[in-house]
């Protein structure tokens, strides 16, 4: 027995020594020293913001108080560059009734100012009022900079109505309004000037602190909407201007809508539907057909719409074989109107 042990204990003895010696009694070698680096600090994902410019605005909002209308209001918005690369300012864009410019260069470096001037027209506003100028430039964290200006716009001298709206005036008939001008304290008019030829504007009667206008359409023998203004010079200093906007549209026999078809872009191969809608203002016109080019348009009438208004819808299609390129082309509606004999509505689009 103690023979079959000590065979058993020699067999083994090889493999024991070798699992010792792999394990721990011998280190490993050191590597190159070509594969050691050194620990040098790497920044990943460093905020691109710090390394750009940076717009700022101390006042962005500006608050002009209480004006009279027709008086200017201008203001200057003083701005910096607080980055650390070149601020470029790419473009300014207003709402109606403000204007916008830079005063100083478009390229301000770190650490300069700019100076951006805007002017207000209080005209045809009245009441409170706020206004928004956009300030476009390449601070990625203010693609777009908004700055307001508020107030208020009182009156001293007042209209009834504040606007003059003719509606729709038949080709060649004249049309009159009425309008009157106040205040609470005495004033005079001076002088009335309409801006287009096609309004005449007169005084009729002065009472006290009273005036009453009558502004007419003259009848104008071209078909289509038409705007304009009245304008007022008086003897008061804090409102010399007042301001009466008109607007209307002379008709015909027949009225279309809209006045343009607009396909947009396009895909080749796809067709599409644009509609044309057609009044006939006279019981007694009729539409007698329609002729459309290129040939990859067609045009059907769909009679009696609207039965009772004397509408029309007729549906213009693109066809699928539209070539490639911009759209070019025309609705001809023939009817039996002297007045408008023919109808022409321009087709525009751009097949892709």
């Amino acid at each position: 027995m103690k023979k079959l042990l000590l065979f058993t204990f020699l067999l083994f003895l090889p493999f024991l020594s070798s699992l010792i010696f792999c394990t721990g009694f011998v280190k490993a070698d050191p590597p190159p020293e070509s594969t050691v680096t050194e620990n040098k600090k790497i920044v990943v994902g460093k905020d691109v913001s710090a390394q750009s410019p940076k717009i700022f605005f101390e006042t962005p909002n500006h608050n002009f108080g209480q004006v009279f209308k027709g008086q200017k209001v201008e203001h200057i918005f003083k701005f910096e560059n607080r980055g650390i690369a070149d601020l470029e300012i790419k473009k300014v864009k207003t709402s109606c009734g403000c204007t916008a410019a830079i005063l100083s260069d478009k390229i301000i470096p770190p650490g300069e100012t700019g100076e951006i001037k805007t002017t207000f027209n209080t005209g045809s506003y009245r009441g409170k009022v706020k206004k928004s100028i956009t300030v476009k430039s390449n601070d990625p964290d203010n693609l777009s900079y908004m700055l307001t200006i508020s107030g208020e716009i009182t009156e001293l001298i007042t209209t009834d109505p504040k606007r003059i709206n003719f509606g729709s005036v038949y080709i060649g008939v004249k049309t009159e309004k009425t309008i009157t001008v106040t205040s609470d304290s005495d004033f005079k008019i001076n002088k009335v000037a309409p801006s287009t030829p096609l309004l005449n504007a007169s005084i009729t009667e002065v009472n006290a602190n009273k005036y009453t206008i009558k502004v007419t359409s003259k009848g104008s023998d071209k078909i289509g909407r038409f705007s304009g203004v009245i304008n007022l010079e008086t003897d008061n200093s804090l409102q010399p201007k007042v301001t009466i906007p008109v607007f209307g549209e002379i008709t015909g026999d027949i009225t279309t809508y809209p006045k343009r078809i607009y396909y947009g872009k396009v895909k080749k191969g796809e067709g599409r539907v644009q509609k044309v809608f057609v009044k006939l203002n006279k019981e007694n016109i009729q539409i007698s057909g329609v002729k459309i080019n290129p040939d990859y348009l067609s045009a059907e009438i769909i009679e009696n719409y609207k039965k009772n208004n004397l509408q029309f819808l007729i549906e213009v299609r693109l066809h699928e074989n539209a070539a490639v390129g911009k759209l070019n082309g025309l609705l001809e509606i023939n009817t039996s109107s002297k007045v408008q004999p023919v109808i022409k509505v321009p087709i525009v689009g751009e097949v892709t």
